[in-house]
C-alpha cells in the first residue's frame, strides 16, 4: 500500500475540509455522553398542539417534515446524490426558477415503479459528482429535490413506506386504467334517443333496437278521427249542403276559418264541439278561394270568385276593405309578415297580375251603393266598405307558351299569353320586401322584391328578381303550381305541382350569385335595393321531393300547409290529394338522407345514382331525388281533399268535396286501436287513421308493455 505524502498546510487545511464536506460528522457514543438528561419540559406551544384537535390541525406536511421524512426513507442509500441541507436542499437553492409539478400527497402505499429506456452512465457516487458544491447531473435534467431525484433513478419496483400525520385508512391504488366507452346502443333508451337525434341509429323499431325509438312514421302515427271530430257543411241560406273551398287557422287561439261556395266564413273551434259552428257571417256572393289572418288575429282577408278581395274586422264581422282592381277571379291572399304590421297585404288572380295592397291608404274616391241583405247567393253585407288602395303590381309575372302560327313563324316571332298566378308566398321576417309567385304554365318560381314593381300596368313589364330552374324531368311537358308553404325557420320553400310531387327548395339558394336583396339589414336600416329593370339571375332548382301513391293534384285546389317544430312536437308537411285523403310528410332531412342512402328515392326519368349529398346543385342531365317516406290519413274522406290547415296546437283540419271538415288529433292509444280492432260492431264508422303499412311494429303489443315499463 504506498505511502501518503505530506502536504503543506495549506493543502492540508482544503483537504480537511473537503473531508469534513464530504462524510457525516462523527457520533459520540452515549456512554461518553456528558449532557445531562432531564424530563421534557412543558411550554405552551407543546401544550397547546397535545390538546389542540386533529381536526384543527393541518394536514398539509410543513417543509421541515418533508425533509426529514425524505432523510428517512429507506430508498435514499440507493440516491447518488444526497442533499446538503436537510432543510432546503442545495437543488432548490440553486434552481428556484423552475417550475416542476406539486408533488402528491404521500400515504403509505405500495407504489410500482418501471425501469426508464434511459440508462445512467455513472451509478457511483463519486467526489467530483457528489460535491455539494458542484451542480449534479439531477439539477441539469430539472430535477429539484431528492425525493424527485430519487423518482427519476430508482429502476425494477420498490415499496416506498409514506408515514404521514394523517391517520386515514390506507387506500389501495393500482395501476392507472383506462375506462372503454360504453357505445350509445348499449345505453338504454336514451343513448339510442341521442343515436337518432344524432342521425346515426339505421334499424329502428326492429328486433335489433331494445328500447322503442321511432323511426321516420313515429311523427305521423299518431293521427285519428272520430265522429265527433267531423264537421258537416251545411248552407246557410238554404236546406242543403255547401262545400269548403278554403280553411284558415287563428294564430293566437284554437279558432278555424272555413271559406264555402256561397261567400260565407264559419268558425270552429277545434278544443270544443267541433260539429257546431262557433260563429258564421256572410262576406261574399261568390265561392271564397283563399283566407288568411293577420298575426294578431284582428284581421280576416278573403280572396273570391267575385273578382274582389276584402278585409273583415273579425271583432265585429264587417268588410273594412275592399279590394277591387282585379278583372277576375282570384286566387290567393296573404298577409305581409314583420313590418307591414298587419296592413300591407298581396293579391293573385286568373289575370295574370299581382297587387299589392296597403290598408293605411285610401284608394280611389268612388260611389259604392250601400248592399241590402238578400236571399240567396246574392246575400251582402249591409255596410259600405273602404275601397282599397294599390301602391304595387306586378303585371304579367308569368307567360304561357303558345303553339306558334304560320303567320308568327312567317315573321320569327314568339307568341305567349298571360297565365293564371296560382300561389303566392312571403319570406319570413328579416326579407318580408321578397314575394314568390307561381303560376300554371309550368314548375319555375320567381323572386320578386315589392319595393321595385310598378303601380301601373301600362309601364314596362317588372323584371324579377330570380326564377329557379324547373325540374330535369319536365322537358318534355311542362306543369303547374297549385299551392307553396314555407317550413318554421324559412330555410325551406314547398311547393305542390301537377306532377303529383311536392318540390323542396332552398330560400338562400333562391339566387345564384350576387343578391343584395337577401343581404341582412343593418338596425335600423332598410336591405339594399336592385336597379329597376336590372337582369334577372337564376336560382337554384328542387333539391328533392316527396311523392306517395295515394297523392295525386289534379287539379290546383290541392294545398299544403307546414306544422313547425314546437311544443315538443315534430315539424310535418300536409299536402291534400284528388285520392280523398290528406298525406303528411316528415319534413327532417335526416329521413331524406337516410332514403337516399338505402335507394328508396325514386327518379323519374332516368336509372342514374344519385349521390348522398341531395344538396348539391344538380346538373341538367341528372333528375330530381323523390322520397315516397308519407303516411296517408285515410278514411276521413270520399272525395278530393283540397283546403287544409294547421292549428296553433298542432291539430290538423282538412276539408273536402264530400261536404265534410274533419280534425285530426294525436293519440298513440287512439290511432293503434283504429288501426288493430277492426270493424267489429262498428268500431271505425265514422274514423279515420293514419295507415302506416304493413311492415310497422309500433302497433305491437311488446312495445305498448315497453311503454308502459317506461
Amino acid at each position: 500500500m504506498p505511502e501518503r505524502k505530506s502536504l503543506p498546510s495549506g493543502t492540508k487545511s482544503s483537504a480537511m475540509l473537503n473531508d469534513s464536506l464530504l462524510s457525516s460528522p462523527p457520533r459520540v457514543p452515549p456512554s461518553q455522553s456528558t449532557k445531562e438528561r432531564r424530563n421534557p419540559s412543558v411550554t405552551p406551544k407543546r401544550f397547546g398542539r397535545f390538546f389542540t384537535p386533529r381536526s384543527r390541525v393541518s394536514s398539509e406536511p410543513s417543509a421541515a417534515r418533508k425533509a426529514l421524512h425524505a432523510l428517512a426513507g429507506p430508498a435514499l442509500n440507493r440516491c447518488p446524490t444526497p442533499s446538503s441541507s436537510p432543510l432546503k436542499p442545495i437543488t432548490e437553492e440553486n434552481n428556484s426558477g423552475f417550475d416542476f409539478p406539486p408533488l402528491r400527497n404521500p400515504k403509505r402505499r405500495k407504489t410500482t415503479h418501471h425501469t426508464p429506456s434511459r440508462q445512467v452512465s455513472n451509478p457511483l457516487p463519486t467526489p467530483v459528482h457528489t460535491s455539494p458544491l458542484l451542480p449534479t447531473p439531477d439539477l441539469q435534467l430539472g430535477l429539484s429535490s431528492p425525493i424527485r431525484n430519487l423518482r427519476a433513478r430508482r429502476d425494477g419496483q420498490d415499496v416506498v413506506d409514506m408515514d404521514m400525520m394523517s391517520d386515514d385508512e390506507d387506500e389501495p391504488r393500482g395501476p392507472a386504467s383506462f375506462t372503454r366507452s360504453v357505445p350509445l346502443r348499449h345505453r338504454g333508451f336514451a343513448g339510442e334517443l341521442a343515436q337518432r337525434m344524432a342521425g346515426g341509429l339505421t334499424h329502428v323499431r326492429s328486433s335489433t333496437v331494445r328500447h322503442p325509438v321511432a323511426d321516420w312514421r313515429t311523427p305521423t302515427a299518431d293521427f285519428y278521427s272520430r265522429p265527433d271530430n267531423v264537421h258537416l257543411c251545411k248552407s246557410q241560406v238554404r236546406d242543403d249542403r255547401a262545400i269548403p273551398f278554403c280553411t284558415s287557422s287563428c294564430h293566437n287561439n284554437s279558432l278555424v276559418a272555413v271559406g264555402d261556395e256561397e261567400g260565407y266564413v264559419r268558425l270552429l273551434d277545434s278544443n270544443a264541439k267541433f260539429s257546431e259552428i262557433h260563429l258564421s257571417f256572410p262576406v261574399h256572393s261568390n265561392a271564397i278561394i283563399d283566407l288568411d289572418f293577420s298575426e294578431d288575429d284582428y284581421l280576416l282577408a278573403t280572396a273570391a270568385g267575385d273578382q274582389t278581395g276584402k278585409v273583415v274586422d273579425m271583432m265585429t264581422q264587417q268588410t273594412l276593405t275592399v279590394f277591387d282592381q282585379h278583372t277576375a277571379s282570384l286566387k290567393q291572399v296573404r298577409f305581409q309578415p314583420g313590418r307591414g304590421g298587419g296592413c300591407v297585404l298581396a293579391t293573385s288572380a286568373r289575370d295574370g297580375t299581382v297587387q299589392i295592397w296597403d290598408l293605411r291608404c285610401r284608394g280611389p274616391v268612388q260611389e259604392i251603393p250601400p248592399i241590402e241583405l238578400e236571399v240567396g247567393l246574392r246575400s251582402r253585407t249591409p255596410k259600405t266598405p273602404i275601397p282599397g288602395a294599390v301602391v304595387g303590381g306586378i303585371y304579367n309575372p308569368h307567360f304561357r307558351p303558345v303553339k306558334p302560327t304560320p303567320r308568327s313563324q312567317a315573321n320569327g316571332a314568339t307568341e305567349s299569353a298571360r297565365a293564371t298566378v296560382t300561389a303566392l308566398q312571403f319570406l319570413p321576417q328579416g326579407r318580408e320586401h321578397l314575394l314568390l309567385t307561381a303560376c300554371e304554365a309550368d314548375s319555375s318560381i320567381k323572386l320578386w322584391d315589392i319595393r321595385a314593381v310598378h303601380t301601373n300596368r301600362h309601364h314596362r313589364t317588372s323584371s324579377p328578381v330570380s326564377s329557379t330552374a324547373p325540374p330535369p324531368s319536365h322537358t318534355w311537358r311542362y306543369f303547374g303550381i297549385s299551392a307553396m308553404t314555407l317550413n318554421g325557420d324559412g330555410s325551406r320553400l314547398y311547393s305542390v305541382c301537377k306532377d303529383n310531387t311536392v318540390y323542396a327548395y332552398s330560400t338562400a339558394h333562391l339566387v345564384l350569385g350576387s343578391a343584395p336583396e337577401l343581404t341582412p339589414a343593418l338596425p335600423g336600416q332598410d336591405p339594399p335595393r336592385r336597379r329597376l329593370h336590372g337582369l334577372e339571375q337564376v336560382g337554384l332548382g328542387p333539391m328533392y321531393g316527396f311523392r306517395h301513391p295515394q297523392f295525386h293534384a289534379t287539379s290546383f285546389y290541392i294545398k299544403t300547409a307546414v306544422r313547425p317544430a314546437r311544443d315538443g312536437r315534430e315539424e310535418l308537411l300536409a299536402v291534400g290529394s284528388s285520392d280523398g285523403c290528406a298525406v303528411l310528410f316528415p319534413t327532417d332531412e335526416r329521413f331524406v338522407s337516410d332514403a337516399l342512402r338505402r335507394g328508396e328515392s325514386v327518379r323519374p326519368s332516368t336509372g342514374r345514382l344519385f349521390s348522398a349529398s341531395f344538396s348539391s346543385n344538380l346538373a341538367e342531365d341528372e333528375t330530381v331525388p323523390l322520397i315516397q317516406r308519407g303516411t296517408p290519413l285515410v278514411r276521413g274522406h270520399d272525395k278530393e281533399v283540397g283546403a287544409l290547415t294547421w292549428t296553433n296546437e298542432g291539430k290538423l283540419v282538412t276539408a273536402g268535396d264530400d261536404y265534410f271538415i274533419r280534425c285530426w288529433k294525436e293519440d298513440r292509444e287512439e290511432a293503434r286501436d283504429l288501426r288493430t280492432g277492426g270493424e267489429t260492431e262498428g268500431r271505425r264508422w265514422g274514423c279515420g287513421w293514419a295507415d302506416v303499412g304493413e311492415s310497422w311494429d309500433g302497433d305491437q303489443e311488446d312495445w305498448k308493455d315497453a311503454d308502459d315499463d317506461w
